[in-house]
């Protein structure tokens, strides 16, 4: 297997390379991270070594910190799942593989393990592409957790329910008088400098 090039291979995807060839070679799962690390450049390496002793034996931590040093988290994953087109001179096989990745990536980043789950993350997504920007924006912390429609509907009736409310003041800027203040009589401060050209 070739090494990793981040710059010409997205983590994600490699990651899935490098996992099925490990499984049709017959490697332990107990050896994946010691044979992953020997295909990883010099900085990434470090930072799987960084990790405490232990957890640099799980290969599903160090993927996990892999995915994060890339920012690859499930809301990007759907992202990518929902966007995602096929390169030019890129085979129809390629662009089902690179889905299945991003939909694989995006399930298993929210835990979603039987189809109920997924049912309420399918919901969830389409309440999600029917709200506005500015709604998003308020939820924009939370926004890739909410997965269960009904506690994001919940949030969203909410939220309006709050801005409904909201006593909003009809006087704009341009009509608003400036206020007459009564300014207290004080002396004029002269420049000391004018004094003493006089």
């Amino acid at each position: 297997m070739q090494k990793f090039d981040s710059q010409n291979t997205e983590i994600s995807l490699y990651l899935t390379l490098f996992e099925r060839q490990a499984r049709a070679a017959g490697i332990e799962e107990e050896e994946w991270v010691s044979q992953l690390i020997s295909l990883l450049p010099l900085d990434l390496a470090q930072i799987i070594i960084k990790e405490s002793e232990e957890q640099m034996r799980e290969y599903t931590n160090v993927k996990k910190v892999l995915l994060d040093r890339f920012k690859m988290r499930p809301e990007t994953f759907r992202t990518k799942f929902t966007q995602h087109q096929r390169k030019q001179g890129n085979l129809w096989k390629d662009l089902v593989f690179e889905l299945q990745n991003y939909f694989d990536g995006w399930i298993e980043g929210l835990n979603v393990t039987d189809f109920k789950g997924l049912k309420a993350l399918m919901i969830a997504d389409q309440l999600k592409r029917r709200v506005p920007n500015e709604v998003k924006d308020h939820f924009l912390d939370e926004w890739g957790e909410l997965i269960d429609p009904l506690v994001l509907a919940g949030k969203l009736d909410q939220y309006e329910s709050v801005r409904g409310h909201r006593k909003v003041n009809p006087v704009r800027m341009a009509e608003r008088k400036p206020l007459d203040r009564a300014r207290p009589n004080s002396p004029r401060k002269e420049h000391p400098a004018k004094n003493a050209e006089k």
